[in-house]
């Protein structure tokens, strides 16, 4: 159930999305009607009965409404120092191929439209807006269980800013507090110490990772 809920996180990430700081904040008005739209979008591509056209759909969303460069450069943080431009070129590449793998994992056969958000609350900032969510899974599990199961109310927070071409995008999701940006680098930050901070050590690890996540993907694509 864990790992179910966090997709359920992740894709609603993806409907309110990443990307770099700009120096125009976000009005709450228009972080609603973003949020709202791209809610659809999402429950649409999920809708999609034919695979492939569903990772398509939410390919796109993650290409165009999540920035990854600037997710890669803060998940890396200081150990972006310790790389050779050749070797900073393959990590960024190889996170774009692992962001578009990471959703793929999952069983996406389930009704998007069951899952229940509302936006409590919506804080303008100097430079971003945070939208404050609260999200319930439990219609979802209902569905697929066959059983009632209790409402389980999740308070979530996206942080929405300006970004690439002025587009509204978001630079991290807070999931009862806990940022997921930030669990990713710690992830990250405990590859590199396991391979002793070396970083062609660490690149091939991941490599390995996206490779084998890429495989378990085209295999669904296969048996569909």
């Amino acid at each position: 159930m864990l790992r179910f809920l966090k997709f359920i996180f992740l894709a609603l990430w993806l409907s309110f999305s990443t990307a770099q700081a700009a120096s125009v904040a976000v009005n709450s008005q228009d972080a609603r009607i973003w949020a709202n739209t791209k809610g659809q979008e999402l429950i649409q591509a999920l809708a999609e009965s034919n695979l492939a056209a569903k990772y398509a759909k939410l390919d796109t969303m993650l290409n165009e409404d999540v920035n990854l460069n600037y997710i890669s450069k803060f998940v890396i943080g200081k150990y972006a120092k310790l790389m050779t431009p050749q070797q900073l070129a393959q990590y960024t590449n190889l996170f774009h191929r692992y962001a578009l793998t990471l959703y793929k994992q999952f069983n996406l056969n389930f009704d998007a439209s069951a899952v229940n958000f509302s936006i409590d609350s919506v804080v303008e900032h100097q430079n971003f807006a945070t939208v404050n969510c609260s999200v319930d899974p439990s219609k979802v599990f209902e569905n697929m269980r066959g059983i009632r199961v209790e409402p389980q109310i999740i308070p979530v927070k996206f942080k929405l800013i300006r970004g690439t071409k002025n587009r509204i995008q978001a630079v991290d999701v807070e999931i009862s507090g806990v940022s997921l940006v930030i669990e990713y680098r710690k992830r990250f930050y405990e590859m590199i110490k396991e391979n002793g901070e070396d970083i062609n050590w660490f690149l091939q690890r991941f490599n390995d990772q996206v490779i084998a996540n890429e495989k378990v993907a085209y295999q669904k694509l296969l048996n569909q």
